[in-house]
């Protein structure tokens, strides 16, 4: 029985599946941000055929196999994006986006995102204190592609500075117990928000009541007038990557603005630490920013 089976076959044939996502895009009214297509990586190559020769499902293109069409998991991925608020006035503002997506490992009709938002610097504390290249925070997501975006983001969990003295946890959404996401307006609805600091871009949700100067390491969270849309590459999964290479791909590149050197050619499924930061292959597998699954 293949994994998917397991699951019931919540998402359906890939034909079917790309329709679902289809709509659930057209439905969300969010305007589009810039992207980067994550083409697959070399040696990557499409499931395996059966007996017949035939292709499992014809319609799917699943290069990482994780039973989702990786065409679909770009634009969920995208459309479900809660709303990014970094400083008007930060620093080092240069940034993009890599996600994994997959079905919740928990079960249920939802979808886990984990993205790991990269910066080209950080541009440390007041004065510039533990400035260095390279930055990244991670946030995980479930997705209800059954409902429409903003609705269909059911919980988000962003970590602050994890693993270190100013490591903050903080999650919101409307399954199991958390408390209801702080919102920003985007595109004439309220949307689940969550804060980059300014120059440290540690990750917060509910802003109020984790975003304080005094409890944070002198973190400050600002709200922006407009959401922020970098790029957004999906990396795949680690046993079938679709990205090795930020550089040669498309998204970390000096045309793009990117301006340290050490970050070129960084593949985010290898074990080195992303500048001054730490390893985006342990972020993107960590389960420490798993959120709930839907009942």
């Amino acid at each position: 029985m293949t994994a998917r089976a397991q699951r019931g076959d919540v998402f359906g044939p890939g034909l079917r599946l790309r329709l679902t996502f289809a709509l659930a895009l057209a439905g969300c009214g969010a305007d589009s941000g810039a992207a980067v297509d994550a083409g697959p990586a070399d040696g990557d190559l499409p499931r395996e055929a059966g007996p017949d020769g035939a292709r499992p499902d014809a319609a799917l293109v699943d290069l990482d196999q994780d039973g989702l069409d990786d065409a679909a998991e770009q634009a969920l991925a995208q459309a479900y994006l809660p709303y990014l608020s970094l400083s008007p006035s930060d620093g080092c503002a240069r940034s993009g986006l890599i996600f994994r997506l997959r079905p919740h490992p928990a079960g249920g009709r939802c979808l886990l995102a984990t993205y790991v938002w990269l910066y080209d610097r950080d541009c440390g504390s007041i004065g510039g204190i533990g400035a260095h290249d390279g930055d990244d925070e991670t946030f995980g997501v479930t997705i209800d592609p059954t409902l429409p975006a903003p609705q269909g983001i059911r919980a988000i969990r962003a970590i602050s500075h994890q693993g270190t003295l100013c490591e903050r946890v903080s999650e919101c959404g409307d399954l199991a117990s958390l408390t209801s996401c702080e919102t920003l307006p985007r595109a004439g609805a309220p949307w689940p928000a969550l804060w980059s600091s300014k120059n440290k871009h540690g990750g917060y949700v509910n802003k109020t009541a984790r975003c304080t100067t005094f409890g944070t390491c002198i973190d400050t969270c600002e709200d922006n007038a407009s959401p922020t849309l970098p790029p957004l590459v999906n990396v795949g999964e680690p046993a079938h990557p679709l990205v090795r290479n930020l550089t040669t791909q498309g998204f970390i590149t000096s045309a793009n603005g990117w301006t340290s050197a050490g970050l070129s050619n960084y593949d985010p499924w290898g074990m080195s630490d992303f500048g001054g930061a730490g390893s985006v292959a342990g972020d993107l597998v960590d389960t420490a920013f798993d959120t709930p699954a839907c009942p």
